[in-house]
């Protein structure tokens, strides 16, 4: 039998229609990655790092797979584009009907031209760490040796993030 391993996700979506994108998302992380154990409220947030018309929602998944991290990145980049995400051109920000960032693998650190594992940058940004702390504020960060509710504390970002209320 393979091991599990535990695996982070950030879900993030700001063309409508947001919510039921990150549904279908994590309809398909269910099918194609693995089972989903715990997810975080929804999260609202301004665009970071560009100007756009409309918040995005955030949410982290963590789920158990057998699948390995270059796996579930190709499975992810798929999810992506099935759902409208169109191939980035450049490295400037845009607007996006899903992003499924990998944030942690387990506890291990992965550095290659396709991945970094954790997340290069999820500890400078409050609408990745605020979903984590609610999901596991405990959980090490493998390369900083701290906690998710230590690395928010210490978050330099200052963008609003706020719970996510659905419009009737």
């Amino acid at each position: 039998m393979q091991n599990s391993n535990q695996v982070f996700l950030l879900l993030g979506s700001n063309v409508e229609p947001r919510e039921a994108t990150i549904d279908v998302a994590k309809s398909l992380i269910t099918k194609r990655l693995g089972n989903i154990t715990k997810q975080s409220s929804l999260y609202e947030s301004e665009p970071w790092g560009f100007e756009a018309d409309t918040n995005f929602l955030n949410q982290v998944v963590i789920i158990n797979t057998v699948l390995g991290a270059f796996e579930i990145l190709n499975l992810a980049k798929e999810i992506e584009k099935e759902l409208g995400r169109t191939d980035k051109t450049t490295d400037v920000y845009t607007s996006r009907t899903i992003d499924i960032d990998l944030l942690y693998f387990g506890n291990k650190i992965i550095v290659s031209d396709e991945l970094t594992i954790p997340h290069f940058n999820l500890h400078e940004r409050r609408f990745t760490l605020i979903p984590l702390v609610e999901t596991a504020p405990d959980f090490v960060h493998p390369a900083f040796q701290e906690n998710q509710q230590f690395l928010l504390d210490h978050c330099k970002d200052i963008g609003k993030v706020w719970p996510y209320q659905k419009q009737i």
